[in-house]
């Protein structure tokens, strides 16, 4: 397999979280797997930061000299940008826009927009692009756990926006024939929860489903996997920690 050149984006709020842990998830793969990484954000500052807002081992702070080696952070002023910056890349993790109600930064189809038109211009078809549960046929949310009824009800209220930014974003993902991507829709991602490196992917909605936590990390970990290593191509997904009665 030939060393990746992986572009990965991440906006602000609890799914953007995600990307600034794929960062961590990519740099944890060998240079054999990912020779370069290039990090695409308007918030470049929040990789300095120490308090990720997560349970990560260690905790977290600006990138070493020799991790700065393999990344190449680039602060965007606008997401018109993004075409000059991804040349030469072989897929892309995608973490923008959030589902926090009162957050002001709604850009996920916004940017998702313009990153596929900039990954078509490039020739680059991988996108492993983060959503949320209960978008599109995942309608409810966290259908067997109670807090369907929370996510729900501030999905039809007081988070209808970023539910309606997600919900223009995959199908704006999925009106584009030339990508091969990847949706992930996260359960609840916990500030609380320990990385263990391990996930469940639910089979059927209604008949199973994972645990309603997970770790950022977790999530990045298998975002930054599928990017390099395809194993679901124009397909969505929902995931969470491995439930209890399933692990071993």
């Amino acid at each position: 397999m030939t060393a990746a050149h992986l572009v990965i984006l991440y906006g602000f709020g609890g799914l953007s979280d995600v990307g600034r842990h794929a960062v961590v998830a990519a740099l944890e793969r060998s240079k054999d797997e990912i020779s370069k990484i290039t990090v695409l954000t308007k918030h470049p500052k929040l990789l300095d930061e120490s308090n990720w807002n997560c349970a990560c081992v260690g905790g977290h702070g600006a990138l070493t000299e020799e991790q700065r080696e393999r990344v190449n952070v680039v602060a965007l002023d606008d997401y018109s940008d993004i075409a000059t910056h991804i040349q030469g890349a072989t897929a892309v993790v995608s973490c923008l826009g959030n589902r926090q109600p009162f957050f002001g930064f709604r850009d996920a189809c916004e940017g998702t927009t313009a990153l596929l038109e900039a990954m078509r211009s490039n020739k680059i078809k991988r996108l492993v692009c983060m959503t949320s549960v209960g978008i599109a046929e995942d309608w409810p949310p966290m259908e067997r756990h109670w807090s369907r009824w929370i996510m729900t009800g501030i999905f039809l209220t007081i988070g209808r926006p970023s539910f309606n930014d997600l919900s223009q974003m995959e199908k704006a993902v999925r009106a584009d024939d030339d990508c091969d991507y990847l949706l992930v829709r996260p359960v609840g991602i916990s500030e609380d929860m320990v990385p263990v490196n391990q996930w469940y992917i639910q089979k059927t909605k209604w008949e199973d489903a994972p645990y309603f936590n997970m770790a950022k990390l977790d999530v990045a970990r298998f975002m930054v996997g599928e990017a390099i290593q395809p194993t679901r191509i124009k397909d969505a997904v929902v995931i969470g920690a491995v439930p209890p009665e399933t692990s071993t």
